[in-house]
Parts: C-alpha cells; structure tokens; sequence
C-alpha cells in the first residue's frame, strides 16, 4: 500500500471514530458535552485536511509504499497503549497512587529513559504533590484498592 493511502485510510479512520464521539457526546448532560464536541469537530477538520492534502502534495515523504516495523521500537507505542489500559483497569484493583506510581516507573523505562535517580526524584515531587491537590486541595475521591 502507498504511503498516500495510508494516509487517506487513517483520516478516513480518524474521521470514523471521531464521529462516532461526537454523536456520543451530544446526550450528556448540560454542557458538559461541550469539549468532546470541539475536540471531535477538530479532529474530524484537520482530517479533513489530510485527505485533502494527500490529493495535493508532492511531499516525497509520502512517496512510495509503507513499511511496517514490528520490532519493539516500532511497537513500543502499542505496548504502551496496552500498559495504559492495563493501569486502568488496575487502578480500581489496587488503588490510584500505587498503581500511578508503578505505571509511572513502567512506563519511563519502556520508552527508554534510563535515568532512575531522575525519574525517582520526579516521583518524590510528583505524587505527593497530586496526593495533597486531588485528595486535600480538592477532596477528590480517588479509587482505593487493596494496597490504598
């Protein structure tokens, strides 16, 4: 497949599932739609644009056929999005802060940031920080787990 379809087939994606969002967000209550409303409407324009940009460029990037890189570089963005899902769901199992700071650490080193006393340092600042605004600041009522 050329890079030129590939791109026309993922804003004709993008345009699907964005569409699919904003009639979702139509039924909520009050205005609280409002923001999935413009970021869906965005999204679906500068899709738009993609398609339409694929018609008209002469880009030699976009030249040729795609290439499909399934090493861990190349799906590292996938595994990623699967850890992101998996913390989801963890964070009602386990709790929110440990589970965060788990994701956290998991995270940072699957993208490749090798530094632990520097990632432990943002860690020591980060989540009491979100301890005393979400939990104190704003009263928020985090999900507990077995761990907190």
């Amino acid at each position: 497949m050329s890079k030129l379809w590939a791109e026309r087939l993922t804003a004709l994606g993008m345009i699907v599932v964005a569409a699919f969002f904003l009639v979702q967000s139509t039924d909520m209550p009050g205005t609280s739609g409002t923001f999935p409303q413009f970021t869906t409407t965005i999204i679906i324009l500068l899709a738009v644009v993609m398609i339409v940009r694929s018609f008209l460029t002469h880009d030699r990037k976009l030249q040729g056929e795609v290439s499909f890189d399934f090493s861990y570089f190349g799906m590292k963005p996938v595994y990623i999005m699967v850890v992101g899902v998996v913390y989801t769901i963890l964070i009602f199992q386990i709790g929110f802060y440990v589970t965060s700071v788990l994701f956290f650490f998991l995270v940072t080193w699957m993208t490749g940031y090798k530094n632990l006393k520097g990632t432990a340092i943002v860690a020591v600042v980060l989540f009491p920080l979100m301890y005393l605004f979400f939990t104190i600041g704003l009263g928020a009522d985090l999900p507990r787990g077995v761990l907190m």
